[in-house]
């Protein structure tokens, strides 16, 4: 409760009410021209919190496909994302 979790701005609905209902505060990642959270939005985010003195963010939850885009990250574009939440220490939640 009170940590800074991360999706996709057009992501899944739920996850919204989900993490409202945790006391977890959202942060709204908008997405890149193919409907796509790649390690280069989540970077922005992060560097646009930190630029602001806002709380950095501790989770990410993202489905590949995208619910409702049906957008996939590529095996390179997911294996990127792990490296920025592991060098950033956010905990990556995907289904």
């Amino acid at each position: 409760a009170g940590d800074t979790v991360a999706i996709a701005s057009s992501g899944y609905p739920c996850y919204r009410n989900i993490l409202g209902a945790l006391g977890c505060e959202l942060a709204n990642v908008p997405i890149n021209r193919e409907f796509k959270l790649t390690s280069e939005e989540l970077a922005e985010e992060i560097r646009r919190r930190d630029r602001l003195g806002e709380k950095s963010i501790r989770g990410l939850i993202l489905s590949s496909p995208s619910n409702p885009t049906g957008a996939m990250l590529t095996p390179e574009e997911l294996k990127e994302l792990c490296d920025l939440c592991d060098k950033e220490g956010i905990q990556f939640i995907s289904d």
